[in-house]
């Protein structure tokens, strides 16, 4: 029996969404029992991947496409829901935990070393903590995981967005302003071959700027180096990302901070207006200098 009824999976869905997802029970491929719930995919426009998932009793759906990521239960969710209601999976029903508590370690061991081995997204994430024991080998391991070679679409971009995710969590913990730097720079790169309409990686790269500041922070680099390359990064790229100079007054100090206003004038006094979203910037930045209490020109 399974914990939700189509009645819950009509209300969470309503009656628009259920009836499209009804017509959509064909399109259901690899449909799995996983841990709390079942995980499928599902063909339309593109190959979806849903997750219905058991909270306290209570359906949760996940999906990968543009209408779930709105907000909605969308039908690719009904389609799979419909599918557990007709008996094809059951939920995860299995007692998971109970089975693994009973392996050695070394049974562990070889267990999860097997899947890694046959799961690109695990081998991924055991990876990123196999390598703050060996910060080179991680700094390899990032560098292959975030270059992208070639336009993404929408589903290509969930799923970059999601390493992008894991790499950041991982860097956070070892707090290594190169490694932070590069992954930054990369992912500032991939801005260029992905399909963002929901500015979800727009938001890993303020994120990870925000961390590479703290990083900064704490240990300072060469003052220069480090405002020669925020100029680089907010002015003399693609322009799609915006640089807090306040974020990083302490790992510039006032020689680093003296440097990028005098990169940002230069930049204003050569400006011909031909790019109206670059002159905002500049103003911004010159802006953002006046505004700073510390700040002495």
């Amino acid at each position: 029996m399974t914990w939700f009824s189509e009645d819950e999976l009509r209300r969470q869905a309503g009656d628009v969404s259920f009836a499209r997802g009804a017509k959509y029970l064909e399109s259901v491929e690899a449909l799995d029992d996983v841990a709390g719930g079942v995980a499928a995919v599902v063909s339309g426009t593109d190959r979806y991947t849903v997750r219905l998932r058991n909270v306290g009793g209570e359906l949760v759906g996940e999906c990968s496409c543009p209408h779930a990521a709105d907000g909605f239960f969308c039908k690719h969710c009904v389609a799979v829901g419909l599918l557990v209601l007709e008996g094809v999976a059951d939920g995860g029903a299995a007692d998971i935990r109970g089975y693994v508590e009973t392996l050695t370690r070394d049974e562990l061991v070889e267990l999860l070393v097997g899947h890694a081995n046959e799961d690109p997204v695990l081998f991924r994430k055991l990876s990123l903590k196999a390598g703050r024991e060996d910060l080179d080998a991680l700094r390899r391991h990032v560098e292959g995981t975030l270059r992208l070679r070639g336009f993404v679409g929408f589903q290509g971009t969930l799923a970059y967005t999601e390493k992008v995710r894991e790499v950041l969590a991982t860097a956070q913990e070892l707090m290594d302003a190169p490694l932070l730097c590069r992954v930054v720079e990369l992912v500032v790169e991939a801005l260029d071959f992905v399909e963002d309409s929901f500015g979800a990686l727009g938001e890993e790269v303020r994120n990870a700027l925000a961390l590479y500041a703290e990083a900064c922070a704490e240990t300072p680099p060469e003052p220069k180096e480090l405002a020669e390359w925020l100029l680089r990064l907010d002015l003399d790229g693609s322009g799609r990302v915006d640089v807090s100079i306040a974020d990083f007054t302490a790992g510039l100090g006032f020689e680093g901070l003296a440097v990028f206003r005098a990169g940002v004038e230069e930049r204003w006094r050569l400006d011909d207006g031909e790019d109206p979203y670059r002159s905002r910037k500049l103003q911004r930045l010159r802006e953002g200098f006046a505004a700073m209490r510390n700040w002495k020109a």
